[in-house]
């Protein structure tokens, strides 16, 4: 391969993606998810609006003002999307943990 000096990985897996809007008083956001074991444990988000993505866990969302240079979020708007994205992000640790957990009981 002619890329073998600054190629640093390649990683293939199937991965589960989600797409969800939501609507705020005078906005519309579109979102993907996808969920990946890539990423410690984070979820890669994209805004479909603003073309935007970052890796989100429920403590970025701390600060839900973040949004705002992250994801391109309006600032008014920014409170009740962190609510929704950690309503998608709990789904997605209680998900893991089902999983987690029903790989322990197999064994």
């Amino acid at each position: 391969m002619a890329f073998d000096e600054e190629l640093l990985y390649t990683v293939s897996e199937t991965s589960r993606v989600r797409f969800t809007g939501i609507e705020t008083e005078t906005s519309r956001y579109d979102f993907g998810f996808v969920y990946t074991h890539q990423f410690m444990g984070k979820v890669l988000v994209v805004c479909m609006q603003t073309g935007q993505s970052a890796l989100l866990d429920i403590h970025a969302l701390e600060e839900p003002r973040q949004l705002y240079p992250m994801l391109g979020i309006a600032l008014r708007d920014t409170e009740h999307v962190a609510e929704f994205l950690r309503l998608c992000l709990n789904e997605t640790e209680l998900e893991t943990d089902k999983k987690f957990n029903s790989s322990l009981e197999k064994m």
